[in-house]
Parts: C-alpha cells; sequence; structure tokens
C-alpha cells in the first residue's frame, strides 16, 4: 500500500472533517524496485507516532481517494482499500536516481510526507 503519518489530533472523525494534509513522520526511507512492476520505488516506514495517525486517517478513509504529497508535490491518487496499521508504504517515483534522492530526503526528515482525502 501506499501512505504514511503526523501528530495525533483526535478521533477518525477528525480525519473525515479535515480537508487539510496530514503530515507524517517517517522513520526509514530507502530506494527500490516495485516487485511486480519492475518500476523505481522508495519504500518507507514510518515513526510509532506516524504509525498511529495513519491508521487513524485510513480507517476514516476507506473507500476515498487520497493525495499522497512530497514537499507540496502529489505523488500518487490511490483509493484507500482498507486500514493500514502496519505504518510502511510505497511511493513510486519516474526513475532509479528519483527515487535514490527522495529516499535520502525522507530518511533524512529533509522532506514533507503528508496525505489528505481528495475532495468529491
Amino acid at each position: 500500500m501506499l501512505l504514511a503519518a503526523g501528530a495525533l489530533m483526535g478521533s477518525a472523525a477528525f480525519f473525515c472533517a479535515r480537508a487539510e494534509p496530514v503530515l507524517l513522520e517517517v522513520s526509514q526511507a530507502v530506494a527500490g524496485t516495485d516487485e511486480i512492476s519492475g518500476k523505481p520505488t522508495v519504500s518507507f516506514v514510518l515513526t510509532a507516532a506516524g504509525r498511529e495517525v495513519f491508521a487513524r486517517f485510513t480507517e476514516a478513509n476507506v473507500g476515498k481517494r487520497v493525495f499522497i504529497r512530497v514537499d507540496g508535490a502529489t505523488l500518487g491518487k490511490p483509493i484507500v482499500a482498507e486500514r493500514v496499521a502496519g505504518g510502511v508504504g510505497q511511493i513510486p517515483v519516474a526513475s532509479p536516481e528519483a527515487a535514490e534522492t527522495l529516499a535520502r530526503r525522507l530518511a533524512d526528515q529533509g522532506a514533507r510526507l503528508e496525505v489528505e482525502t481528495a475532495s468529491d
């Protein structure tokens, strides 16, 4: 699955009502290749706080389209299929070089990773 997390702000209903992005805290990020598609990706692991926030966000938004953004640029628009409690995900990128750069920035906490519910 493709996503992440931020600061605890209350119940799952909070995520449904807000239109603002939720900041996700990343503890690890590595460049790699998707095993199925063979395309470059960045795999990430969220902090404990990030896992909790992301689990609440995904639970509140099952069946909805969300935006995955890094530094304001939208990198993905998946539909949330289920609650994501494990705190891991992948972000598809254009090239192996882009994967290396993004992984390095996320791992060093130099990039802002966020999710937001898409407006209908």
